[in-house]
């Protein structure tokens, strides 16, 4: 009986921590939808495209952070979005539902929930590269403006990234673009309830 009892309550345990995660997901693919249709799509791959463009000439033009990234330096936004995001499904034009974009994180985090995160992991961090080679170095207001903005693909209330400055303010005395990719992951892949979440915290109320 207490081995039956045992077993219950780690399933529960277990089921609780799913619909947490799907519940993150589920917030991660509004942040995706940039068009706000109901679908993640290849339009919507496009829109994040031209961001990017002008993140990326932003960067160009030179910041006053000495923050010289190396000029080979490249984000494929594209194959971001195929690899990341759309996953399996491939072709011209892709459409992916809420339901089955979760399902799909889902099925990678119920077969290595290890790997999930270090895919994760490599997620946010290829968006990082982009925005620096030294993602240790202690970031301005603006530089984290920018940064939340290239980690947000849709549309970027500016309140919200006022927000969220304020609450990574509070939990670390000094900003680093390495706490934006640790933030990130931690929504995407951490099932403990307990910690602060501040991406989910900004996106999901």
């Amino acid at each position: 009986m207490e081995k039956e009892n045992c077993a219950s309550f780690e399933e529960m345990s277990q089921s609780t921590e799913m619909e947490y995660l799907k519940k993150k997901w589920s917030v991660w693919f509004q942040t995706l939808d940039g068009d706000h249709d109901g679908v993640i799509s290849t339009k919507d791959r496009d829109i994040s495209t031209k961001k990017f463009a002008e993140i990326r000439k932003k960067l160009e033009s030179g910041d006053k952070s000495g923050d010289k990234r190396p000029e080979n330096v490249k984000f494929d936004i594209e194959k971001w979005w195929n690899d990341y995001i759309f996953r399996k499904l491939k072709g011209p034009e892709v459409k992916m539902t809420n339901d089955e974009f979760v399902n799909s994180l889902a099925e990678a985090y119920q077969k290595d929930n290890a790997a999930f995160r270090e895919e994760m992991e490599r997620c946010f961090e290829d968006i990082a590269n982009f925005l620096t080679p030294d993602m240790q170095r202690n970031i301005t207001e603006n530089e984290f403006a920018d940064g939340f903005k290239a980690f947000k693909f849709g549309q970027v209330d500016e309140e919200k990234i006022e927000d969220a400055y304020k609450l990574f303010k509070a939990a670390h005395e000094q900003l680093t673009v390495q706490l934006l990719v640790d933030a990130w992951v931690q929504f995407t892949a951490d099932v403990d309830q307990s910690k602060q979440d501040i991406i989910m915290e900004i996106y999901g109320n």
